[in-house]
């Protein structure tokens, strides 16, 4: 009988022509792996030994080595572990994101530094806009931070790094006679989407994702369950959405609202009708602006506008807190009923040769 081999860390297995090992990480845990690039038990035993080292060198300073995870094994990974936590179209675009930046950042996870994050921010810079550059950015920022915590990386180099700066977000808004001519020239089956955006204020993706289960016609509420924000809100129906609701075919439970409406036509055709009104700096999206600064306009709060759009932050609406001069002038007009009265005595006589010397 032969005799027994001393246990070295280092096996085969029937299912793999490769050699692995079984060793005990920084943390304490028995990890087993493959040892890519080993062909013979002693290079095996003596890979095993580098990789004890690092393990041990990870315990005592508490620094973990990075893994040898390949840029795409991380990008699989994080695209996994997303599919159950964003919405469906985000995931779509999260797969072209992920794509481009596999092809222009190194191979090996590892690879990845500030410089490379830096250069890779300067590139894009050159060719798509900042906004672009910023979501990327944002992507690539999670994906690192989550891999250092899944052991594959010691540090995320994307943290800190400094990104174009970002126009200030567009605050076109129609006017109603902007509104009216659009509608007007709209082809049938585009009018009702339109008319509803703009008297809701609901994104295209919330607007789209609506069924019929989702509209509470008898309380006046709808159900928005495909937000931005991944939250569901409820919002009340202005009885001008209701008219465009009751013009629409009715359809079961389950059935879209706005069935057979495609979200990139709907873009497309809508920009189309803006611009044939000579409407250049407009699109689907501004709509949702329309309604936002209508309301601010009729004197409704930030606050109230906020809740309405489903705004994350307060910080989303102050850009609609300027849109109407006039209304910011009855906003501060309002301090002369306070005012009044309090003002010293003084400050008569001299308001009064003022306007006497302007006259």
């Amino acid at each position: 009988m032969p005799k027994a081999r001393k246990w070295d860390g280092v096996y085969q297995r029937p299912d793999s022509p490769f050699w692995w090992c079984s060793y005990t990480d920084a943390s304490g845990k028995r990890k087993r792996r493959k040892i890519a690039g080993a062909h013979t038990r002693p290079q095996a035993v003596k890979m095993l030994d580098a990789i004890r080292v690092q393990e041990e060198k990870a315990r005592t300073l508490g620094i973990r080595p990075a893994t040898e995870i390949t840029t795409e094994a991380l990008f699989e990974r994080y695209k996994k572990h997303q599919k159950a936590r964003i919405r469906s179209t985000t995931f779509e675009r999260l797969g072209g994101i992920l794509g481009t930046l596999k092809a222009h950042l190194p191979e090996q996870a590892k690879a990845i530094t500030k410089r490379t994050v830096g250069e890779y921010i300067e590139a894009r810079a050159e060719t798509v806009k900042p906004g672009t550059v910023a979501k990327e950015m944002s992507v690539l920022k999670h994906c690192l931070k989550l891999a250092v915590e899944w052991g594959e990386l010691n540090q995320n180099p994307a943290a800190g790094a400094r990104l174009p700066q970002l126009p200030q977000g567009k605050t076109r808004y129609l006017t109603p006679g902007e509104l009216k001519a659009a509608l007007e020239l709209a082809p049938d089956w585009l009018r009702a989407p339109m008319a509803f955006a703009a008297c809701t204020g609901v994104r295209r993706g919330e607007m789209l994702s609506l069924r019929w289960m989702d509209v509470d016609m008898k309380n006046r509420r709808l159900y928005l369950r495909e937000t931005k924000n991944g939250a569901l809100r409820i919002l009340p129906i202005p009885e001008s959405a209701l008219t465009v609701l009751r013009s629409l075919p009715s359809g079961a439970a389950g059935d879209p609202v706005f069935a057979g409406v495609d979200p990139a036509f709907l873009s497309v055709y809508t920009k189309r009708v803006f611009k044939r009104l000579g409407i250049l700096d407009a699109s689907f999206h501004t709509l949702r602006h329309t309604a936002a600064s209508w309301l601010v306009q009729q004197g409704v709060d930030l606050y109230a506008v906020g809740q309405i759009l489903g705004h994350k932050t307060p910080r989303m609406t102050q850009r609609y807190a300027h849109l109407s001069p006039d209304y910011m002038a009855g906003a501060v007009g309002k301090l002369d009923g306070i005012m009044g009265g309090m003002l010293p005595a003084a400050c008569a006589p001299q308001a009064s040769n003022q306007a006497e010397q302007a006259a």
